[in-house]
């Protein structure tokens, strides 16, 4: 296909986010390599603007999003021109510096849904569904104070950090309440309005800001999940350069390695630059701690080294992982992201292995593995040792992860793999995973609401399923109490005790053994740790035995 170019651009700006009052329109002028620029005299600020690019090729009379805007509003309508030194909370730039750890293996991820945390009637939240959910203290399922919801109930588990559902504006209604899960981004410099108080104003920018100040100050780290290997459908890059911003086949139709029709040309110089300027915009002005990359083989590898250099300058502890599936195609001459080029990178990958082999592959519910019939132990011994023999060159590159958002939760699975199970055996397996999961080499992540046995009622790919099937239901929490602190005791074991946090697999290879059981449901293995700074335990064992 070939790139368009437009012969004239205007900007057209209005008084407010909808409908033509006040409307002008600005002549731009080129000043050379593709740059438009135009001056406007006067204090814009909360005015709203639109680009009108012209030429052959351009769609007559379209007004366009800017894709740099850092506030797009009303459903990514028009960008509103907004003073972000005005949108910062009191002590920001303090609240904006995040923990620091020192290798990702220190990590304990929280991955979760802004609306899904808080939107149940018995979430004790005041902003149910926002992002104002999140910096809530104080809350408590209805009835019973002991049980701690929200932000306190994140405290209490004493994960290390948050990884959100998408957040940059997403292609949707904004005041509508039909659910999404926003992998779909139409305004990448912006935060999404569906999360907070008003949708025409800078309360996405103030509020985003405000729960991650709040997560901060409970020494938690923000880790967005973007999505880079293709936008929404609606957005604004073919209609300011057509054919550049997107891969297409030879036959002139878009490329569609990722199944949602459009796949971004991330090699493009221009299109590069907008995925590391975007980020680096983010670490910046909001003090995000990680990024976790959808589909992550899409992009090309010298595209995410870039990213790694930018954003480690800026934030040497950065953490960046993503979906580096393997079998993922690119045009002619490009490197994939995936499991092996990232080798050499301090990019991770998520774990599949570890996943499959402790519970089972989630291609097909039905498959058991170890967690429910004591099955695929030397598979099971490559997950515990971070999997190095496979394909993760060193531990803080393994996303360990026995669920997440897509597929089934784990009390889903279980229950379709283990059928005739009671809901205490169900918990015992549970149990069993969280151990192994979290005294394994490399980083755990848990999918949010599971610590105390969260469902989704079979439903494996939620995306747009109501709040009934989404929503965090704090009253589980009262429920399976028991799973709740047995997981919150495992996270407090594992963070008191560096010999699960190796750092490098000849550490792993030297000091964890695995040792023969009577019991062929059973996996048992020694940690001697040597010189591990900041170990007190000289001698670790570990028994997982799958058989009730």
């Amino acid at each position: 296909m070939t790139t368009c170019t437009a012969r004239a651009v205007q900007v057209v700006i209005y008084n407010q986010a909808t409908g033509n009052k006040g409307r002008t329109v600005q002549a731009m002028h080129a000043t050379g390599k593709g740059i438009w620029e135009g001056k406007v005299v006067g204090d814009l600020e909360g005015k709203f603007y639109l680009y009108k690019p012209e030429g052959e090729g351009f769609a007559p009379d379209r007004e366009a999003l800017d894709i740099y805007c850092i506030n797009a509003v009303n459903s990514s309508a028009r960008a509103r021109i907004t003073d972000l030194s005005k949108t910062n909370p009191p002590g920001w730039e303090k609240a904006k510096a995040g923990p620091a750890l020192d290798s990702p293996v220190d990590m304990v991820v929280y991955e979760m849904h802004v609306r899904d945390f808080t939107i149940a009637a018995n979430s004790g939240v005041e902003h149910k569904g926002k992002y104002l959910g999140f910096t809530e203290s104080g809350t408590h399922l209805p009835g019973d104070a002991a049980i701690k919801t929200g932000l306190d109930s994140l405290t209490e588990l004493g994960v290390t950090h948050v990884q959100l559902l998408p957040v940059q504006d997403f292609e949707n209604d904004e005041a509508s309440t039909n659910y999404n899960w926003g992998y779909v981004t139409s305004a990448y410099n912006s935060p999404e309005g569906w999360y907070a108080t008003g949708i025409n104003d800078d309360s996405r920018i103030r509020e985003l800001k405000q729960l991650i100040a709040a997560l901060h100050g409970r020494g938690i780290g923000v880790i967005l999940d973007v999505v880079y290997n293709h936008t929404a459908n609606s957005t604004s890059f073919n209609a300011l350069v057509p054919h550049y911003y997107y891969r297409y086949q030879p036959d002139g139709r878009l490329s569609n390695g990722s199944g949602c029709g459009n796949d971004f040309c991330s090699e493009a110089p221009m299109a590069r630059k907008y995925i590391v300027d975007t980020l680096k915009h983010w670490t910046r002005e909001y003090g995000v701690d990680g990024y976790r990359f959808d589909i992550m083989s899409l992009i090309d590898l010298d595209t995410m080294k870039e990213v790694e250099r930018e954003l480690r300058a800026i934030n040497p502890h950065i953490v960046l992982y993503g979906e580096a599936w393997t079998g993922t195609t690119l045009p002619s001459g490009l490197k994939s992201t995936n499991k092996e080029n990232i080798r050499g990178t301090h990019l991770g990958g998520f774990n599949d292995n570890i996943r499959d082999a402790f519970i089972g592959s989630h291609y097909d519910k039905n498959k058991s593995a170890f967690i429910q019939n004591g099955s695929g132990i030397e598979n099971v011994k490559h997950g515990i040792e971070g999997n190095w023999r496979d394909w993760a060159p060193t531990p803080a590159q393994a996303i360990n992860y026995l669920s997440c958002h897509d597929n089934l939760v784990i009390w889903d699975k279980l229950k379709l793999s283990k059928p005739g199970a009671t809901e205490a055996e169900l918990k015992e397996m549970m149990k069993l995973g969280y151990l192994m999961l979290l005294t394994s080499q490399g980083v755990p992540f848990l999918h949010g609401g599971e610590e105390f046995a969260r469902t989704k009622f079979g439903n494996d790919n939620s995306y747009n399923a109501a709040d009934s099937i989404n929503e965090v239901d704090w009253s589980l929490k009262k429920k399976n109490y028991d799973l709740f602190t047995y997981t919150r005791d495992l996270i407090a074991l594992r963070k008191a005790h560096p010999v699960f946090r190796l750092r490098a697999k000849e550490q792993i290879a030297a000091w964890l053994k695995f040792h023969d059981t009577t019991n062929p449901g059973a996996v048992m293995f020694t940690l001697d740790p040597g010189s591990v700074a900041g170990e007190t335990w000289k001698h670790v064992c570990v028994i997982a035995n799958s058989a009730d």
